[in-house]
């Protein structure tokens, strides 16, 4: 385990978010860090999956590259889950750094394109 500073941003055309300089932890390929709520990033061969997690709603993510894959979006308040869909276009994993560039559709219908960038080094 590896304690480590994590700086993402994610972008898209309505979207833009950046957080620098969160605390974070590496351990067997998992980056486990805190941005309004808990998110989880899993990197397995040439697949990520992403999880946040906060008092509102829970969302499950998994990217491959050209690949169109269904996961969850819950709402704890509603008690409602929406199916999602990733269409990953670019997917590029370095040993400090992913880039996903994916379009995201809810319940089969176009939502909009998403850039996705993680960075983390050594505490």
């Amino acid at each position: 385990m590896s304690k480590i500073i994590v700086e993402h941003s994610v972008k898209s055309s309505l979207y833009d978010e950046v957080a620098q300089k969160k605390k974070g932890i590496l351990k067997d390929n998992c980056i486990t860090y805190n941005v309004d709520g808990i998110i989880r990033i899993n990197v397995n061969d040439n697949i990520v999956l992403f999880e946040k997690e906060n008092d509102s709603i829970k969302i499950n993510l998994k990217f491959e590259k050209n690949k169109s894959i269904i996961t969850k979006y819950f709402i704890k308040d509603l008690n409602t889950e929406i199916k999602l869909e990733t269409r990953t276009k670019e997917l590029i994993i370095n040993e400090n750094d992913i880039y996903i560039k994916y379009d995201l559709y809810m319940n089969g219908e176009f939502s909009d394109t998403f850039e996705y960038k993680i960075e983390w080094r050594d505490l």
